[in-house]
C-alpha cells in the first residue's frame, strides 16, 4: 500500500506549509502534507521515522516566509513597492502550475504557502493594469488545463511601507479574501479595489488597511476634490479638471502620483468607487 492510501488527506507540494494545521515532510524533492487534526501521536512518530526526515516536522522556510507568516525574525530587504498576489485553490499546487506562474509574474521575489488551499506571491513591483488583464483573461485556461478551480486576488501595491507595515498589510489581505469568499463565489482574478470595496459595503473593518488609506484619503486631503469630482464626472478627465480649474496634464500628474503612493488607479471605476466611498464613510 502507499502512503496516500493511510493518509487520504495528504498533499504534495514543492514547499513547506507555513500553516501551523498543518505537519510539512520532505520527501525527494518534494513535501508531504500532513492535517494535525487527522494523526494521532503515534501517526505522528511514525512519519519521523518512517521518512527519516524529524527535523522537517516543523520547517524553517525562507526568511520571508518566516517573517510574514511566523513573526520571527526579519525581512531579508524592503523594495519601494511590494505587493502580493493570492492564489486560492482546492488542493496543493502542482510543480509545473508553480513553474509557470515563477515565468509569468514579473518581479516574483518569494512563494509564500500560506495553507494547502492558499499560496501568496511577492512581486517587488507594481502589477500593471495590463499584466492584470492578461492574467484575468489567462485563469481559465490554467483551470483548464492543471484540473483546478482557481481564485486568484490581486492585493494592492504598497509604496515605500515600513517591514512591520508590510506584514500588517499581508495578514489583512489575507484575512479580507478569507471573508469575501465566505460569502462570494470564487474562481475568477479579483482586484484589491473590489474586494475592498465589498469590505465596506458589508461593513467589514480592517484597521491596518484603513490607517493607510487614511494617509491618502480624508476629507483634508488634496485629492479628496479631485476624487469627488472624478466621481461627479464618471470619470471624465476634461469636465473633471474644468470643474477643478485646472489644467488637464496637472490632473494627469496628480492621478498618476497618487496611483504610485496609494495603490488606486481612479480612472479604473472599482479603484474610484472604492475611493469615493472610503470618503464618504471615513
Amino acid at each position: 500500500m502507499e502512503l496516500k492510501d493511510y493518509f487520504p488527506e495528504m498533499q504534495v507540494g514543492p514547499h513547506p506549509l507555513g500553516d501551523k494545521e498543518w505537519v510539512s515532510v520532505k520527501e525527494g524533492d518534494q513535501y508531504v502534507h500532513f492535517p494535525k487534526s487527522c494523526l494521532s501521536e503515534k501517526e505522528r512518530l511514525l512519519l519521523e521515522v518512517g521518512l527519516g526526515q524529524c527535523e522537517v516536522l516543523q520547517p524553517l522556510g525562507s526568511p520571508w516566509q518566516r517573517y510574514l507568516l511566523d513573526h520571527q525574525g526579519n525581512p531579508p530587504q524592503l523594495f519601494e513597492t511590494s505587493q502580493f498576489i493570492y492564489l486560492n485553490h482546492q488542493q496543493a499546487l502542482p510543480d509545473d502550475l508553480v513553474e509557470l506562474l515563477q515565468q509569468m509574474i514579473a518581479g516574483l521575489e518569494v512563494i509564500l504557502p500560506i495553507s494547502a488551499t492558499q499560496t501568496a506571491f511577492l512581486c517587488r513591483q507594481a502589477i500593471s493594469i495590463k499584466v492584470l488583464r492578461w492574467l484575468e483573461v489567462l485563469l481559465p485556461t490554467l483551470e483548464s488545463d492543471f484540473g483546478l478551480a482557481l481564485t486568484m486576488f490581486v492585493g494592492n501595491a504598497w509604496y515605500q511601507v515600513a517591514a512591520g507595515t508590510l506584514r500588517e498589510c499581508f495578514e489583512e489581505e489575507c484575512q479580507l479574501l478569507t471573508a469575501y469568499l465566505k460569502q462570494k463565489s470564487g474562481g475568477k482574478l479579483l482586484t484589491f479595489a473590489e474586494v475592498m470595496l465589498w469590505s465596506l459595503l458589508s461593513h467589514h473593518t480592517f484597521l491596518a488597511l484603513t490607517r493607510q488609506f487614511h494617509q491618502f484619503l480624508s476629507p483634508q486631503s488634496d485629492m479628496a476634490d479631485v476624487v469627488h469630482a472624478l466621481w461627479s464626472e464618471h470619470g471624465n478627465l476634461v469636465q473633471t479638471a474644468q470643474r477643478l480649474y485646472i489644467h488637464r496634464n496637472s490632473l494627469q500628474y496628480k492621478l498618476d502620483k497618487f496611483a504610485q503612493q496609494s495603490g488606486l488607479h481612479l480612472k479604473q471605476l472599482d479603484d474610484l468607487a472604492f475611493a469615493h466611498l472610503f470618503l464618504l464613510k471615513y
